[in-house]
């Protein structure tokens, strides 16, 4: 498990693995505690503080897995899981959501279409936790207005 992010007051609605207490920790340490009391048995998680797309994650860190599980928010680091897990040759199921949508997508080289090979089409609408925790564009700016 890997995340750059620390939790938010605004994660503890829309993400159930979070409690009040874990508002400024790490995402990815928290996230894989709250898992393992789910599965305590059978299950290693290794919890990265980091981002996805140094290094240190190459082509041979996804290769080590036998399918890679995507639920980033952002774009960039998406495409770059997507490119990893083609260069690796590993299945990528990559899932997301944007306001009260969800998806999920099954990636397989040679099988199935890429995360990248049709983009999604511009957002419409943008859901309030976007607006106020991480305005990257202007008309989130004017959304929020």
């Amino acid at each position: 498990m890997i995340d750059l992010d620390t939790i938010d007051v605004s994660n503890l609605n829309r993400q159930f693995l979070f409690r009040p207490a874990h508002v400024g920790k790490a995402k990815a340490t928290t996230a894989a505690e709250s898992v393992q009391r789910f599965v305590p048995t059978g299950a290693k998680i290794s919890a990265h503080h980091s981002n996805i797309m140094v290094q240190q994650f190459d082509r041979d860190y996804f290769a080590s897995f036998d399918v890679v599980i995507n639920g980033l928010d952002n774009a960039a680091a998406r495409k770059h899981v997507n490119r990893m897990a083609l260069a690796a040759r590993r299945p990528l199921v990559e899932a997301g959501s944007t306001g009260y949508n969800g998806q999920a997508q099954e990636i397989r080289r040679g099988m199935t279409e890429c995360y990248e090979c049709f983009p999604p089409p511009a957002p419409k609408t943008y859901p309030i936790c976007t607006i106020r925790q991480t305005p990257e564009k202007p008309v989130h700016c004017i959304v929020w207005a």
